[in-house]
């Protein structure tokens, strides 16, 4: 493609390269195509229609050339993202998902432990499935989880599998980790786990990939030597820093590491890359090897190294970069770091669109933008501090400018301190990961001689770790932050080009920079025009997907956070509450709750409030003080007492006023706790009507029938817009004359998979009867009802708004 002119006179800026422009269309066409399913042949043969046209529009030199391929981009984006983000192929061992089990037949082609979780995960290339006398030929990868204990399979051996297939977990609240988009990155659509070890067995061996074998290999010898030469935990530090693999570091210290803002160093990003390449380069030197021969090893070297580290995408990234820079050093061409780094992007995302939406990928790309392009205007202005610090101090800032707002969406945790600390730790880490290296290849031949090298890389990983807990301990080392919108940070990296072009760079013409300028104040000043004007004066009710319990969060005016219930598991360990309750009130910028209220001592609405308890400020805590010998119960009422906060005693009658709009008043318990036995806990829930202007919502918590006929005394104070259905739907709830007295237009259901038969068809059957929309959170997933008082807007994460 030739270059595009502008209609500048300056001669100056009369080329724009046309590399960023392709990048930006083909990423619009992947965000586009995500939200879009369209027919991949019709689009191909677009495509392939507009290639055309667009060949005879040049030929013809028709204005409409570089419309045509920049649209002919964008549809590439669309197919590409719809291509590798579904299965493909009647055969495709997704297409197989059933309720039976099926005998399965395929090879492993990857290995990966999860101590923390007790398995063990295979990545398994499918060849065909058995069914009774017959044998179907199959394609596609899966997962096998295996929790059987010893899983003694390797690359190349082929196995014989029983299981049910399971498509991928959804996320069930905004903001989660999306293991189904993490797993298609992969290739991956469907998975099954493995629980007894005779429903898997090896029956013959299938290696045929070197590149593959020898990588994965090497992957285990060097943590097989690194183990035998280093103590726990530094082997699995270093482990990190060499391969990425951070299953096996004790979580006590990725919490510092991340505190600390240096867990980049256990990702194996670009600085890796950078710190092996300049080991080589100088190892090579001293050989006196040729120039082009020095260069040819390095580029092969680079591409070993990231197949051992499974081509993730920073490593893949950094060493494109490294081959395009060295090929334009043998070819003695000029080189541009930023048209590098805009083509490794391009290469990626064209190979696997869906790489887009990983968070290595992003922060690797535009740290190393910010590196390239905010460093040297950093140096200068920091040209009065002593070159040892103004140069690593430029670097780290120039990070930290980057990683900012992609910390806060992805982390809701921004590091302040790792400006500082990654002076001091980037440079250790170089001499870890050569001495790693150096310990690996003499530990080949003696492990002896390798200890010796480990015993110094021992001290310098305990001196990281040292400075590490030095820093993440300070109190200002990190802040939490609410999650900002895709729009926000947009318009962060908008302004910050815009402030670097106009004020520190010549590469636009002031015509151009007067526009851009025009362009970015005015989105600015848009926003805080929105944000001035934008009723501040709204609720929003969150029922937040837990499973099988409750959780809900109200978030009122005056920044009044009020959270009812935590959710639970009695049938197993998974915290619901640092893994759900806690992640979703970070992700809300939300730092302290104003009153936390446990509608009775049930696991599935209790457990989930004890992290809450130990992370986050309380200012006062309601429960209906019911006697129970549940031991959670006891850690509840020990953690309100440790930290001092005020504890009230609920009852029916009680009235908390926030605001001359916002008011709480229980309807339950009626009698007092001593009346409760354990049987009928459910019927002392605290029910709680919130009222904001004319909004009413009624929160019932696992009432049942006996409950519901007594409160019937309240009239027409029941009457309400909203009801939580209580007992998640059971049919022993929610009887006509209760649901009459309420009158609800809108009814919500907090559910999950459970063996009670909830909810009950019965109930919903009822509900549908008096027209009450239905909204459920097994179904829904995360349910948010926002009202100014009057009308009400819903939101589900599925979409059913």
């Amino acid at each position: 493609m030739c270059p595009i002119k502008s209609t500048t006179s300056d001669n100056k800026y009369n080329v724009i390269r046309p590399l960023p422009i392709i990048l930006s269309l083909y990423i619009i066409g992947i965000i586009y195509g995500k939200f879009i399913s369209i027919n991949l042949i019709f689009l191909f043969s677009i495509i392939i229609l507009l290639i055309l046209i667009s060949i005879i529009s040049f030929a013809k030199q028709w204005n409409t050339t570089t419309a045509l391929l920049f649209l002919t981009i964008f549809l590439i984006g669309i197919f590409n993202y719809n291509l590798n983000s579904r299965p493909t192929g009647a055969n495709h061992i997704a297409n197989f998902i059933q309720d039976k089990k099926l005998i399965i037949i395929g090879s492993v082609i990857d290995k990966e432990y999860y101590p923390n979780k007790e398995k063990i995960s295979l990545k398994v290339k499918v060849n065909q499935i058995e069914r009774g006398d017959s044998n179907i030929r199959a394609q596609g990868l899966i997962l096998v989880n295996t929790y059987s204990g010893d899983c003694p399979y390797e690359y190349g051996d082929v196995l014989k599998i029983k299981g049910r297939l399971e498509k991928p977990i959804r996320p069930n609240n905004f903001g989660e980790f999306d293991y189904e988009l993490y797993l298609a990155r992969e290739k991956i659509f469907s998975y099954l786990n493995i629980w007894q070890e005779k429903d898997i067995q090896k029956i013959g061996e299938d290696d045929s990939n070197f590149l593959l074998s020898f990588s994965l290999s090497a992957r285990d010898k060097i943590k097989e030597i690194t183990n035998q030469t280093l103590p726990y935990p530094y082997n699995y530090l270093l482990v990190g820093m060499l391969l990425g693999e951070k299953g096996f570091i004790p979580p006590y210290l990725k919490e510092v590491f991340t505190d600390a803002g240096i867990m980049h160093i256990l990702a194996v990003s670009g600085l890796h890359v950078g710190i092996i390449a300049m080991a080589l380069l100088a190892l090579l030197g001293i050989l006196q090897l040729p120039k082009k021969l020095k260069l040819f090893t390095l580029i092969l070297i680079l591409i070993m190294y990231a197949s051992i580290t499974g081509f993730r995408p920073s490593v893949l990234r950094a060493t494109i970069m490294f081959i395009l820079l060295i090929g334009g050093k043998l070819l003695n061409r000029s080189r541009n770091l930023n048209i590098s780094l805009f083509f490794a992007a391009f290469l990626i995302l064209l190979l696997n669109p869906l790489i887009l939406y990983d968070a290595g990928f992003l922060l690797s790309f535009i740290v190393t933008f910010f590196i390239i392009n905010l460093s040297p205007i950093l140096q200068g202005l920091f040209s009065k501090i002593v070159v040892w610090i103004k140069n690593p101090l430029a670097v780290s800032t120039a990070a930290w400018i980057g990683i900012f707002p992609l910390s806060a969406y992805f982390f809701s945790k921004v590091s302040i301190i790792s400006i500082i600390s990654n002076i001091f730790i980037v440079p250790l880490t170089g001499i870890a990961v050569i001495l790693g290296f150096t310990t690996f290849f003499i530990g080949l031949a003696s492990i002896p001689l390798a200890g010796i090298i480990a015993n110094i890389n021992y001290l310098v990983l305990n001196l990281i770790t040292l400075i590490a807990k030095s820093f993440s301990s300070l109190p200002f080392a990190f802040i939490y932050v609410a999650q900002p919108s895709v729009i926000i940070i947009i318009l962060y990296y908008l302004t910050v080009f815009f402030i670097i072009e106009m004020f520190y760079k010549d590469t636009l013409s002031q015509k151009i920079k007067k526009k851009a300028g025009l362009v970015v104040l005015s989105v600015t000043l848009l926003i805080i025009i929105v944000q001035v004007f934008y009723p501040a004066d709204q609720l929003k009710v969150n029922f937040i997907n837990v499973g099988q319990g409750d959780c809900i969060l109200i978030e009122a005016p005056n920044n009044i956070d009020i959270l009812i219930d935590g959710g639970g598991t009695p049938q197993s360990d998974f915290d619901v509450g640092s893994k759900i309750v806690i992640p979703y009130l970070r992700r809300k910028g939300i730092n302290e709750v104003d009153l936390l209220i446990l509608t009775h001592p049930h696991i599935d609405h209790l457990e989930g409030l004890l992290p809450v308890l130990k992370e986050i400020k309380v200012d006062m805590v309601l429960d209906g003080g019911l006697t129970c010998d549940l031991s959670e119960y006891k850690e509840f009422i020990s953690l309100i007492i440790k930290k001092g906060i005020p504890y009230h005693k609920a009852k029916a009658g009680d009235n908390f006023i926030f605001s001359n709009n916002l008011e709480i008043f229980l309807l339950n318990p009626l009698y007092d706790s001593d009346f409760y036995r354990d049987s009928d806990f459910n019927n002392a829930s605290i029910v709680v009507k919130l009222s904001y202007k004319n909004a009413d919502f009624l929160f019932t918590g696992d009432i049942e029938e006996a409950a519901e006929k007594k409160l019937l005394v309240w009239q027409n104070i029941l009457r309400s817009d909203i009801l939580k259905v209580g007992h998640h739907g059971s049919e022993t709830s929610t009887n006509l004359e209760f649901l009459d007295r309420i009158d609800p237009r809108i009814a919500v259901i907090s559910v999950g998979k459970n063996n009670f038969g909830h909810p009950s068809q019965k109930i919903i059957e009822r509900l549908e009867d008096n027209d009450i929309q239905i909204y459920r959170t097994d179904e829904d997933g995360t349910i948010i009802i926002r009202t100014n008082g009057q009308e009400y807007w819903i939101r589900t994460l599925r979409g059913n708004n």
